[in-house]
This record gives structure tokens, C-alpha cells and sequence, in this order.
């Protein structure tokens, strides 16, 4: 599952794949560079991108990613 979500302003490009026992294995680019890969608890599909998209803020905002 793939979708492009704004954090902060930016887009972000958000791709899925799921890895058993409800975890999804998430990888998320700016343009062609992954800036932060990690595993999410979900209990369906469409509970992946809301619950990545919270990681991936709190990620951004407390400084622990690179791009």
C-alpha cells in the first residue's frame, strides 16, 4: 500500500507492506530518499497511514531523523 501524506508541510511519500500478526513494515521518502524506515502496530489497513503518519511527526519533531 502506498499514499503520500503532508507532515509538516511537506509531502512525504508512505509505502506499507505487511510482515504478520498486524505489523506493517513502513519506508518513507522525500523524492527518491528514504528518510526513516520502521514497524507499526495496526489493526487494519486503514488504521496503517494515520498511525505512521503520528511515528513519523513525533520522529520529525523531537529531531530524530536526518532528512
Amino acid at each position: 500500500m502506498e499514499r503520500t501524506i503532508q507532515v509538516n508541510g511537506e509531502d512525504y511519500h508512505f509505502e506499507s507492506t505487511y510482515d504478520g500478526d498486524s505489523q506493517y513494515n513502513v519506508q518513507v521518502r522525500c523524492g527518491k530518499k528514504v528518510v526513516s524506515s520502521f514497524k507499526i502496530s495496526a489493526g487494519s489497513e486503514s488504521e496503517v497511514f494515520e498511525a505512521a503518519r503520528a511515528h513519523f511527526s513525533a520522529d520529525k519533531e523531537l529531531g530524530n531523523l536526518n532528512g
